[in-house]
């Protein structure tokens, strides 16, 4: 079975929302991660969700790699 390579942007948007419904559905019991805006307007996670949202981000990426999804820019 052949990798399935997708470019970077592809990459980044499908690893972030895989790691998104891990932290809500399993992180978090079924609730959304929490945001907060800064002083510009800009909206975040509140300190502690991006903590969470960053481990899940790791099992989300090793997710992918184990389906054999591959980015265009890596090796």
């Amino acid at each position: 079975m052949n990798n399935l390579i997708l470019e970077p942007e592809q990459w980044i948007e499908m690893n972030t929302v895989l790691a998104v419904l891990l932290a809500e559905d399993y992180g978090l019991g079924g609730c959304e991660l929490q945001t907060e805006k800064d002083e510009n307007g800009d909206e975040r996670y509140t300190e502690e969700d991006q903590e969470r949202f960053n481990s899940f981000y790791e099992e989300a990426k090793n997710i992918m790699y184990n389906l054999r999804l591959t980015r265009s820019d890596e090796n």
